[in-house]
């Protein structure tokens, strides 16, 4: 049975979540719309507020819930001895997902968010894969060249958080902080902005992450046998290259690229990629229901 839910103001709701995660053991999440489900995930550093440029418009069609991964956000971390590397995250989402009585479910992520989606299809519950610049597949050059950036952006981050109001106010300051993640980060709204830069800053689970990135390797891809679309920017700095390598391991999977998009694209052009998103959904739904 669908539910439908009312569609609060995005960040009011994201404050109210997080407000009460801490208090438990349960992640931070936003949950709006009606219709199949659909997961969010969020990369290194940032927060379920990283989708808020698209999020209206999936949960016009779709369960959307978009969760603060472990460690980020609002949600706590790991347990003490638990690597937060792609399995872990994914047993936590997974974890998450049957309390609120999820099965089966779409799932879209950038980043990180993307490796952790991948890691989820291993899994056979998911319906679809959408990937957005996913990392796991670099060499160890690249893989070295990425932490130092993310450890970078983590120090400025930390400069700059005591003034993220004022930081984020103005398009000059956006890019000040965003311009490496994003091609276009003038367009972050300011509190969304202000909310991520101080996210970044704060996030617990950052450098355990980050190393564990470091040695992380993707395994069982070639159990994944629902569709897959990977979205790659061409402007991306960090994983440009490790997108297309997941095309050899992973079946059926098809890779659309994005000219002049970075990292994170979502804010850079929230039409385009949200309109790619719900075809390729509605392309994997159709085909489903076509099956005898």
């Amino acid at each position: 049975m669908l539910r439908s839910r009312p569609t609060p103001s995005y960040q009011g709701d994201i404050i109210a979540s997080r407000l009460s995660a801490p208090t438990t053991n349960h992640l931070a999440h936003h949950r709006t719309g009606a219709g199949e489900p659909l997961v969010l995930l969020h990369g290194v550093g940032e927060s379920a507020v990283g989708w808020q440029p698209i999020h209206p418009a999936l949960s016009d069609n779709y369960d959307v819930i978009a969760f603060d991964l472990p460690g980020f956000g609002r949600s706590p971390a790991l347990p003490p001895g638990v690597t937060p590397a792609a399995a872990a995250l994914a047993d936590a989402i997974e974890g998450e997902l049957d309390r609120l009585g999820v099965a089966r479910f779409h799932v879209a992520g950038y980043s990180l968010g993307a490796r952790v989606a991948l890691e989820l299809a291993t899994r056979g519950r998911t319906l679809s894969v959408i990937a957005i610049a996913p990392d796991g597949l670099g060499t160890p050059l690249e893989r070295v060249y990425q932490a130092a950036a993310l450890l970078s952006g983590r120090a400025l981050a930390m400069l700059l958080a005591p003034i993220a109001t004022q930081v984020a106010a103005t398009g000059a300051g956006r890019s000040l902080f965003f311009a490496m993640e994003r091609s276009r980060p003038w367009q972050l709204p300011a509190a969304d902005a202000s909310q991520l830069l101080v996210d970044f800053a704060q996030a617990p689970g950052y450098l355990e992450t980050v190393q564990a990135s470091m040695v992380d390797v993707p395994t069982r891809l070639e159990r994944i046998t629902c569709p897959v679309l990977l979205l790659q920017g061409t402007a991306d700095p960090l994983v440009s290259m490790q997108s297309p390598r997941f095309l050899a391991f992973v079946r059926h999977a098809q890779l659309q690229w994005l000219p002049g998009l970075s990292h994170v694209p979502i804010s850079d052009d929230p039409q385009l990629v949200a309109s790619l998103m719900l075809r390729f959904l509605k392309t994997a739904t159709d085909k489903r229901g076509t099956r005898p």
